[in-house]
């Protein structure tokens, strides 16, 4: 059965179970005599106390059940999709608020726009530095990295196989002619800010 479904189902449930218990605990309420010897009392963390004098016992049912009820319509439905091993797509969360997924994540264009920013500095910061030798050598490759980390959430299907534009990366930078056409975008996204080599 779908993670979604189940999830709906389970929501459900909490829902129905605390509406029983409000209910319930209205209808103790009402059956059972005022008594002038019952009480409740929490205490809360840095000796806060909360306290109920003359409480009837359904009151604390209706108030698990409003509390339980409170909570679940708070709080959205989210599924996570893993992604297939062999097509390199990231994971995807849906966030299911009432019967429809959320717009989920950020405008593709916006994210691109975001992306063309850091990649900028990030490119500034890599030309900027002084470093030389192995410490230099090290520095790109967490740089590199950190730009692969970046490209993965917002790479489109237009652009091709991610796994094969990681690796050519890897392996050259993203320097020279890539080794398929559609590269091209994701190549020219990599450099932003300088000369491509």
């Amino acid at each position: 059965m779908d993670p979604v479904t189940l999830r709906a189902i389970e929501r459900i449930l909490v829902v129905l179970f605390a509406g029983m218990a409000i209910y319930l605990g209205y209808r103790l309420f009402l059956a059972v005599p005022a008594q002038r010897d019952s009480d409740g009392k929490v205490t809360l963390p840095g000796g806060a106390e909360v306290v109920l004098n003359r409480a009837a016992p359904g009151l604390f049912f209706a108030l698990f059940g409003s509390v339980a009820l409170g909570i679940s319509l708070h709080s959205a439905v989210q599924a996570t999709s893993a992604p297939a091993m062999m097509a390199g797509d990231a994971a995807t969360l849906t966030s299911y608020s009432g019967l429809a997924p959320e717009a989920g994540g950020i405008d593709p264009i916006l994210e691109q726009a975001q992306l063309r920013r850091l990649f900028f500095t990030l490119n500034a910061l890599g030309d900027a530095s002084s470093t030389e030798g192995s410490q230099a050598v090290a520095e790109r490759g967490d740089l590199r990295q950190a730009k692969l980390r970046l490209m993965r959430p917002a790479w489109l299907g237009a652009w091709g196989d991610y796994a094969a534009f990681s690796d050519w990366a890897n392996a050259t930078d993203a320097r020279g002619e890539p080794p398929d056409a559609r590269f091209s975008e994701p190549a020219a996204l990599y450099h932003q800010g300088r000369e491509r080599p």
